[in-house]
């Protein structure tokens, strides 16, 4: 595991004594109009290209909400080639195929293929936090991800092999699906698994030559998972109620089956995209950076879930209602929303805690993130 080491003495001598905490507040300066240019363009670009741009249509849109995104007057700014990035959606394809169509082909094919997705997938995933994060500046200080390979397989084989088991099983044995249930029971590891994830994101960011500290309980994450669950239970027991006196009401036993099809359906779509995923994606984020700091900073998350569950849910019903044209301003209210509600707090000054680490990185840590990874995410 890793730990954080003791600041060097030449810091703490020249770190004030007296500096008082500061807390600092994330800013973003664009704005919804300007990013749907930007947006409109990059699928036109992707469209006519046949996906190829969407490559640099990423890397722009990481520069344009890095370089909007303000912290003590001085903004981010992202650096990824988008070479890497077009790797990466070509690997991702070829493997999504892979997965769908292996057993297709022969049953040892498929074997050999599903073994290949699993040794493949935690080395990827580690590749791709390098490239995000090597590739991100703040100050002209290069962020940083040391998280080692090994680390990167005890943290995601266990959920990659949760995930494909049932699709196994199923294309192993079509007559029986029910052999596809078998895995079920991992799934009540998925809080500790969600849990460790987390921590191989958060324990090995660097800043600088700067190691993160991270403690978090993992067994912290089952009471997110067990309102989450309670919330759909609820939803969809009301859901089936209501649909069921619908039903009696009218009259007809196929009107009541269809009703209640349609009603558990609308409500567990709703309940899962718009209020178990925000509410996980606070309750996580509030826990996992408040938890996380360099040394002389640390992070602090105060999303309020319900209010982050009405911002979803009103921007789903806009993009819906736009045909997807909302989409773009529905992204932009989402980041500065999320950036208001994440506060820095430093001991003493960030610009000189910057310059202070930039001195002691050197030129080597200036780009050592090229080349680093590539980049699998959408």
């Amino acid at each position: 595991m890793h730990t954080l080491i003791d600041p060097p003495a030449d810091f703490a001598k020249e770190a004030p004594a007296s500096a008082a905490p500061r807390t600092l507040a994330l800013s973003f300066t664009g704005d919804g109009r300007e990013y749907f240019r930007i947006w409109v363009v990059n699928l036109f670009l992707t469209l006519a290209t046949f996906g190829i741009y969407s490559a640099w249509a990423k890397v722009r849109r990481l520069q344009y909400f890095d370089r909007n995104t303000i912290l003590a007057g001085a903004s981010f700014d992202f650096h990824g080639n988008p070479k890497a990035v077009l790797v990466g959606r070509m690997l991702s394809v070829l493997l999504l195929v892979a997965y769908h169509y292996a057993f297709g082909f022969s049953t040892t094919f498929g074997l050999v293929t599903i073994a290949g997705l699993l040794l493949a997938f935690p080395y990827l995933m580690r590749g791709a936090l390098r490239f995000r994060l090597g590739n991100t500046s703040y100050r002209g200080l290069r962020l940083g991800f040391d998280g080692t390979v090994g680390q990167a397989y005890l943290t995601w084989l266990p959920p990659a092999f949760t995930f494909l088991a049932p699709g196994v099983l199923l294309a192993l044995n079509p007559g029986q699906p029910w052999l596809a249930a078998l895995p079920l029971p991992f799934y009540l590891l998925w809080p500790l698994m969600h849990a460790r994830i987390r921590r191989f994101q958060h324990a090995h960011l660097l800043f600088g030559d700067q190691h993160a500290r991270y403690e978090v309980k993992a067994r912290r994450f089952y009471r997110f998972y067990l309102v989450s669950g309670a919330l759909i239970l609820a939803s969809v027991v009301s859901a089936v109620f209501v649909a069921g006196i619908v039903g009696a009401v009218t009259g007809s036993g196929r009107i009541a089956v269809m009703l209640i099809g349609l009603a558990v359906t609308a409500v567990a779509t709703y309940v899962v995209y718009l209020l178990m995923g925000p509410y996980l994606v606070v309750r996580v984020s509030n826990l996992a950076w408040s938890h996380t700091s360099f040394p002389g900073i640390r992070f602090r998350s105060t999303l309020p879930a319900y209010d982050f569950m009405s911002l979803q849910t009103k921007n789903a019903l806009l993009t819906v209602l736009t045909l997807g044209l909302y989409r773009p301003f529905a992204v932009v209210s989402v980041y500065r929303y999320r950036l208001a509600h994440l506060h820095v707090e430093v001991d003493g000054d960030i610009e000189a805690a910057a310059a202070h680490v930039a001195t002691r990185a050197g030129a080597a840590g200036d780009g050592a993130a090229d080349g680093f990874g590539i980049d699998l995410s959408w």
